[in-house]
């Protein structure tokens, strides 16, 4: 019998058994196992985007999409452009996927304002005032398609208030559009798209359609 063993206290011996035990380097974080999740319907994102998906390892798309992350990470606003099919709304989806699955509202511009409009009837469900509250505080807002609407002054007015909101907020925004960098600006005008420049900047999504 080991007499020197005998006289170490019984907590020192249970440490000593936890650190035989312990493994060799730090346990892998539980954020790092879990799989990509898939994203909610009632965020709206198109059913072709909302389940899990493998992203691309291509240099081009992983830059891209770190940088539609760095922006929405520090709640800024993105834009996004370029011609059609070439992968601007599925980069947002994947934004959504990672930064908040499940408290995000995508919306094209034209479902905005046909939205909007739609609280204007006697059989009304929501209001105006409803739906320009979710818009500016969900947890982030892709609009896509911006090139499809009217750009009215109240579009402008309604556009520029609920980006603005979000702005001083510090909410992340993604906005999508078929167009070229100097259309674009000219599209949302120079109040959204000065907020643009300084939080989050335009990305121009290059490369041939996918659709083809």
């Amino acid at each position: 019998m080991n007499q020197a063993a005998d006289h170490i206290p019984e907590f020192l011996r249970d440490l000593e058994e936890m650190i035989a035990n312990a493994p060799d380097g730090p346990e892998e974080s539980t954020e790092a196992k879990r799989p990509a999740r898939d994203i909610s319907y009632p965020t709206g994102v198109p059913k072709r985007y909302r389940p899990e998906w493998d992203r691309p390892t291509d240099t081009a798309w992983s830059d891209n999409f770190g940088k539609v992350m760095k922006g929405v990470s520090a709640g800024g606003i993105v834009g996004l452009i370029g011609k059609r099919g070439t992968g601007k709304t599925r980069l947002a989806a994947e934004a959504i996927r990672s930064h908040a699955p499940d408290s995000s509202t995508y919306t094209t511009a034209m479902g905005l304002f046909l939205r909007i409009q739609s609280t204007y009837g006697t059989d009304k469900t929501e209001s105006t005032g409803d739906i320009v509250g979710e818009l500016s505080q969900c947890t982030t807002l892709v609009i896509d398609e911006v090139q499809e609407r009217g750009n009215t002054p109240w579009e402008d007015r309604l556009l520029t208030h609920i980006i603005d909101k979000r702005y001083g907020a510090k909410l992340p925004t993604v906005i999508i559009a078929n167009l070229e960098a100097a259309a674009m600006k000219q599209c949302l005008g120079d109040s959204i798209s000065s907020r643009i420049n300084e939080t989050g900047g335009i990305i121009e999504i290059t490369g041939k359609s996918f659709r083809e």
